[in-house]
C-alpha cells in the first residue's frame, strides 16, 4: 500500500539533496564571475541573452496562446537569437550583462521593492559606466557580484547565518577576484581578452 508519509519524506530528502547540488554549482559559477568574469564576458552575455529573450518571448508566447509547452519551445527561439545577437553585437550585450549584474547584486541585498528601485538604477548605472570604461566595470563588477554571490552561497551551504561573515567573505573574495582579473587581462582595443 502507497504511505503518503514515507513519499513525502523521500521526495523532502530529494528536493533536498538536488538543492544542494545546485547551491554547489551555483557557488562554481559565481567563483567563475569573480575570477574570470573579464575573460568569459561573451559567454555569460550570450548566457544572459537567452534568459532574458527566453523569459520575454514565453511570457509574450503563453499571453496568445495559453499553452505553456509550446510557449516554451518559442521562448527558446527567442533565447537563442538574443543570445546571438548579444554574443556578436558585444556591447549591447554587454550593457544588457552589466544591468543585470547590478540590479541582482541590489536585489540580493536589499529586500522587497527598495531593491528593485535600487536595483534598477544602479544596473543602468553600472551598464553605462561599462560603455565608457569596459574593461575597469567589468573587471570590478563581476568580481563584486561573482563574490558576493559565492560568499553568500558558501555560507548557506555550510550552514552559516549571513551578517557579517556574508560582507567579511564577500569583501576577500572581491578583493581577490579584481586583483586576479587586473593582473591576468591586458586592455585591448575590442575591450575584451578573448
Amino acid at each position: 500500500m502507497f504511505q503518503l508519509d514515507s513519499f513525502a519524506q523521500t521526495m523532502g530528502a530529494l528536493f533536498t539533496g538536488t538543492s544542494q547540488v545546485l547551491l554547489a554549482f551555483g557557488v562554481v559559477l559565481s567563483l567563475l564571475q569573480c575570477f574570470f568574469g573579464y575573460k568569459l564576458v561573451k559567454i555569460w552575455a550570450a548566457v544572459t541573452g537567452f534568459l532574458v529573450g527566453w523569459f520575454i518571448v514565453f511570457l509574450v508566447a503563453f499571453h496568445f496562446l495559453e499553452n505553456p509547452g509550446i510557449a516554451a519551445l518559442i521562448g527558446v527561439v527567442g533565447g537563442v537569437l538574443l543570445a546571438m545577437a548579444a554574443f556578436f553585437l558585444y556591447r549591447m550585450g554587454i550593457f544588457v550583462f552589466c544591468f543585470f549584474q547590478g540590479a541582482s547584486l541590489c536585489l540580493g541585498l536589499i529586500p522587497d521593492w527598495p531593491g528593485v528601485v535600487v536595483g534598477i538604477i544602479v544596473g543602468l548605472a553600472v551598464a553605462i559606466l561599462a560603455m565608457k570604461f569596459m574593461r575597469e566595470v567589468m573587471i570590478v563588477s563581476s568580481a563584486l557580484s561573482g563574490g558576493f554571490n559565492a560568499a553568500n552561497g558558501l555560507l548557506t551551504l555550510f550552514s552559516v547565518t549571513a551578517g557579517w561573515p556574508l560582507w567579511v567573505l564577500g569583501i576577500l573574495l572581491t578583493a581577490a577576484g579584481i586583483f586576479v582579473q587586473w593582473t591576468t587581462t591586458g586592455d585591448r582595443k575590442d575591450g575584451t581578452s578573448l
